[in-house]
């Protein structure tokens, strides 16, 4: 296939600059389901390898999988900062079941 060199404008960001936005509860609960999904793409081994990565800020430039989540996590928590100082967020008390470890004689103290 033959080609030719032409020009196309294409817009991009500084990444020195800032803006604002006006972001919903409900377009964070849209994003909040894309992490969930995004975590629940791989398996549970990938996505502890990539947690234990991100806290360590280890490698994730050879990483996109971590990379691209912790790019999520910090979009979520920036925005669950400022709901939270804009006292916005609620707590709610949810129940959850718990893996019950069976005690044995040794684990009595």
């Amino acid at each position: 296939m033959e080609t030719k060199k032409s020009k196309i404008n294409i817009q991009s960001i500084p990444e020195d600059k800032q803006i604002t936005i006006t972001i919903g509860g409900i377009y964070y609960q849209r994003l909040n389901k894309l992490l969930v999904d995004y975590c629940d793409s791989v398996d549970q081994k990938k996505l502890i390898s990539s947690l234990a990565k991100i806290k360590l800020d280890k490698y994730l430039t050879n990483d996109d999988y971590a990379f691209n989540l912790e790019t999520l996590i910090i979009l979520l928590k920036a925005i669950e900062l400022k709901f939270n100082e804009e006292g916005y967020s609620i707590d709610n008390e949810v129940e959850i079941d718990l893996p019950v470890k069976e005690v044995g004689e040794d684990d009595i103290v």
